[in-house]
């Protein structure tokens, strides 16, 4: 089986600063300047579900035009292209990486500033796809520690600990998102 992301510690900002920064990002989109949001993980691999899971949770909560959700599984390098065609002003790509923090931990990162192995879980580098196919973009990772990562039933996906972080995220950008103005 292939490597979990891995972000080395000199890339890793302060976890706790995640939430400002979200917020901003997703504050600064309106029509001509979208956001994607891109929920990456595997169904049936434990706590690397929990990209796929936040974006699932939140397709029924978002209205906004300028912010459009991808919920790719783990089949992200067949949705570059739709995702580039919205020429958006940044991606943020939400998935299970392994930086050496508590389970549940969360860090929003400039993919860019990430230094992930050639091979893993995901067909090519998840840093790879965005340097190549959206480079107009900016592409941040946000970063969700996984506790546990072996195959499991259909019942029992996410660890407690992924499974707040997945709550706290989906909360935060749900809340961020109604409270701006119409058009906005």
């Amino acid at each position: 089986m292939a490597e979990l992301e891995r972000i080395y510690p000199k890339t890793l900002p302060t976890h706790a600063s995640w939430r400002p920064r979200l917020r901003e990002l997703l504050t600064s989109s309106n029509p001509a300047a979208k956001v994607a949001l891109v929920g990456v993980g595997h169904p049936m691999r434990g706590d690397d579900y929990v990209g796929s899971y936040i974006t699932k949770t939140l397709i029924d909560e978002i209205h906004a035009r300028d912010v459009v959700l991808f919920d790719v599984e783990d089949r992200i390098e067949f949705m570059v292209s739709k995702i580039a065609a919205l020429n958006p002003k940044h991606v943020i790509i939400i998935d299970a990486c392994e930086m050496n923090l508590s389970p549940g931990a969360i860090s929003l990162i400039p993919l860019g500033e990430t230094e992930y192995p050639f091979f893993t879980t995901h067909g090519i580098p998840l840093k790879l796809l965005a340097t190549k196919l959206l480079p107009n973009a900016e592409t941040w990772l946000l970063a969700i520690q996984p506790e546990r990562m072996e195959c499991v039933g259909l019942n029992e996906r996410l660890s407690k600990a992924v499974l707040a972080a997945a709550k706290s995220i989906s909360a935060l950008v749900a809340e961020t998102l109604k409270e701006r103005k119409p058009n906005a």
